[in-house]
């Protein structure tokens, strides 16, 4: 088991009319620290919520452009579009594009979001569930498509279930000192400022030694399997997120401030 903290970066909400403006100066602090980000594009965005610039034209010629340099690719659902409130395995969110969905909607939607990336020339590389909601059906399906890894869960480790599919886990939401584990840390740039953007630049360079990837994540963890510790770890983390969640939402509410989208 490695001793030590590692960190991956995730971006959220990847599509053709997300805040480019910011965008571009992200991608410079990541292709500047030698960082390989899991980007999780919507293969068909159909979310309002979602549309803050014009569409780039050339957006999956830069999603292919991305893979390339061996940035993680991962489906983001299909068209980012709510079906209920059902808060999924994981329960974090109350709203869910595919938890409690029959097999055969969950499999529709997830054959045809796969077929945009395959007219696209883009791999899977890995599933990200719009507000982290989706069900064992969900996960059955993605392992008989063919997609090897969700980044999700609360979890200090990896671990690898029978199928096979390796978990990721990604359990914070911005850079902050943890102790040995692999912690992928969330983004949803939408919203971001100049400010932030300069921020996430400093954030990079404080734990450039730390960075990792997830083809590293996976020769080095593929296999484990999950542990009663680990399992422990991710209720005590989860009751702290919820409890957070609340008393942020309280706040916001307060000042009048909605929260970021998951």
């Amino acid at each position: 088991m490695v001793k030590e903290s590692h960190y991956l970066v995730r971006f959220d909400d990847i599509c053709p009319t997300m805040n480019w403006e910011a965008w571009d100066a992200i991608e410079a602090h990541l292709v500047r620290h030698g960082v390989r980000p899991i980007l999780a594009v919507v293969p068909d965005n159909q979310d309002p919520n979602l549309v803050v610039a014009p569409p780039r034209a050339d957006f999956w010629d830069q999603v292919r452009k991305w893979q390339a340099m061996g940035w993680t690719i991962a489906i983001h659902g299909y068209q980012h579009v709510y079906s209920n409130k059902n808060p999924g395995m994981l329960r974090l969110t109350a709203q869910s594009e595919f938890a409690g969905l029959s097999y055969e909607e969950q499999s529709s939607k997830l054959k045809k979001a796969l077929a945009i990336f395959a007219q696209q020339g883009v791999r899977a590389d890995a599933w990200v569930a719009p507000s982290h909601s989706f069900d064992r059906t969900t996960v059955r399906i993605l392992k008989e498509l063919g997609v090897p890894v969700i980044s999700d869960g609360l979890w200090p480790w990896p671990f690898t279930e029978e199928g096979p599919m390796t978990w990721i886990p990604q359990q914070l939401w911005t850079f902050r000192s943890r102790p040995a584990g692999v912690w992928t840390v969330c983004n949803h740039h939408n919203g971001w400022s100049d400010r932030k953007v300069a921020w996430f630049g400093e954030m990079l360079e404080v734990y450039a030694s730390r960075m990792t990837d997830v083809a590293t994540v996976m020769k080095v963890f593929q296999g484990r399997k999950q542990t009663s510790l680990d399992r422990l770890r991710a209720t005590s983390r989860w009751t702290w997120t919820m409890v957070r969640s609340f008393l942020v939402g309280l706040l916001l509410k307060a000042i009048g401030t909605k929260p970021e989208a998951a």
